[in-house]
């Protein structure tokens, strides 16, 4: 990898699954709020088996950092097992796979130390995660003087308090910034941080992504004969998010399981774009936030058109792999959105189109962001208390108010990008007194 001094470095040291757009979306949020217009080159940790290059992201493999997180075999006692060994080297000062990062590490993982020194960032803790081992990161990147932190995390300490509670709280008096996106996991970090004031509450970064140009998506979408056809005859176009995994689709009838609950999720589903079609004449379009293997929104999508009343010319799915700012550039062009995805819904509220926003009751991440942090709460619908046919209703009601949601969208907006650009001067560490940075 050849040195260009100009070029910012960021580590994002987490496990970040970019087939999920959500996810990359945070990546490229991360990279609008820091760049400061400097060229960028973003490092994470990924599936792979050797270092792959993406555009200007490099994916190290997981493996050689991480035992737990992006983990899948370990589940339950197992899990805790290996956390609290962990969390016991690290107190003893036993690196581990963490020596990968420098240049004490195996010589195989030669790419990811040169980007270590390079990197004037490390990040932990984007999205749901923070772990026993990004404690040890923190850590790591302190004692080698890296501007280091938390940014855009959405977990607590949870369980684990035992073998948890002293290797947080040294992480957070560690850490040079402190950014949850929600604050049911923000006051559950505080219960251990000798310093709470230091924790702070801030948007998703996926909030500060560029989109694409208007333009960009409308020509897209134009390319789409069904897609035309409804704009020609002035049909309110909704743009849908559904899946079939995560806390948002496990919360939906627990009771249920396998093919039952698929079953049964499409046909709520079904039955809410069917009111939207037949009542207002809307037009769908379902987009892939994840075209993850395990859970892809293309299969999802299929298994709800088929329990659709629809006709065929009143809906269609969008099977490329589209990149998160032109799926945010959509999302714009689109009249309303339906969503299940968090991060489309953030996109959403990026660039004020009108939503209703289908989840459940346990689900603290989409309640904390786009109910109380957007202020959008009542263009939430639980569906582990509100039947098909309520939750059909309230998404009528909300797009035939699409005017006025978007005006209150809008007011959100200076609110939250006045917030990101706080949180921008803080990982940066460039005071309040320094204009236009």
């Amino acid at each position: 990898m050849p040195l260009m001094t100009n070029v910012l470095h960021i580590l994002v040291a987490d496990y970040v699954p970019i087939a999920n757009k959500g996810e990359e979306a945070i990546m490229r949020g991360i990279e609008d709020m820091l760049s400061d217009s400097r060229p960028v080159a973003l490092g994470l940790f990924g599936n792979v088996a050797e270092v792959t290059q993406q555009g200007d992201i490099t994916i190290f493999p997981k493996d050689w950092i991480f035992r737990v997180e992006g983990n899948a075999d370990l589940s339950g006692w197992s899990r805790i097992l290996v956390q609290a060994v962990i969390a016991l080297e690290l107190r003893l000062g036993i690196y581990s796979r963490l020596k990968n990062f420098t240049q004490a590490g195996d010589a195989k993982c030669r790419a990811l130390q040169d980007f270590f020194d390079r990197a004037e960032y490390v990040l932990v803790g984007h999205d749901g995660v923070f772990c026993v081992e990004s404690c040890g990161i923190i850590h790591l990147a302190k004692k080698h003087g890296k501007r280091t932190g938390i940014l855009g995390a959405s977990t607590g300490i949870g369980a684990g308090r035992f073998y948890k509670a002293a290797l947080y709280r040294r992480a957070l008096e560690e850490s040079d910034f402190c950014v949850f996106r929600e604050r049911h996991s923000c006051e559950s970090m505080k219960q251990v941080c000798r310093d709470p004031e230091k924790l702070i509450v801030g948007p998703d970064p996926a909030f500060a992504m560029d989109p694409v140009s208007s333009d960009e998506a409308t020509e897209i979408l134009g390319q789409y004969e069904p897609y035309c056809r409804a704009r020609y005859a002035s049909r309110p176009v909704v743009a849908v998010t559904v899946l079939e995994k995560g806390r948002v689709y496990a919360g939906f009838r627990p009771d249920l399981q396998g093919q039952e609950k698929r079953l049964a999720h499409a046909r709520y589903v079904a039955t809410v774009l069917d009111t939207l079609i037949i009542k207002s004449g809307a037009f769908v379009v379902f987009l892939p936030h994840s075209v993850e293997d395990d859970g892809s929104d293309i299969a999802a999508a299929q298994h709800v058109t088929e329990q659709m009343e629809a006709k065929p010319n009143d809906a269609m799915t969008l099977e490329e792999d589209c990149g998160p700012r032109l799926l945010k550039g959509i999302i714009g062009a689109c009249d309303f959105v339906v969503g299940e995805r968090t991060h489309s819904l953030i996109g959403s509220v990026s660039v004020g189109t009108p939503f209703v926003a289908l989840t459940n009751r346990r689900d603290t991440r989409t309640h904390g962001i786009i109910g109380e942090m957007c202020r959008c709460e009542h263009q939430i619908v639980d569906m582990d208390v509100t039947d098909e046919g309520a939750a059909a209703q309230r998404a009528l009601e909300l797009l035939e108010s699409r005017a006025s949601i978007r005006e209150s969208l809008s007011q959100v907006n200076q609110a939250l990008s006045k917030q990101l650009r706080q949180i921008a001067r803080l990982v940066r560490n460039v005071p309040e007194s320094c204009p236009g940075r």
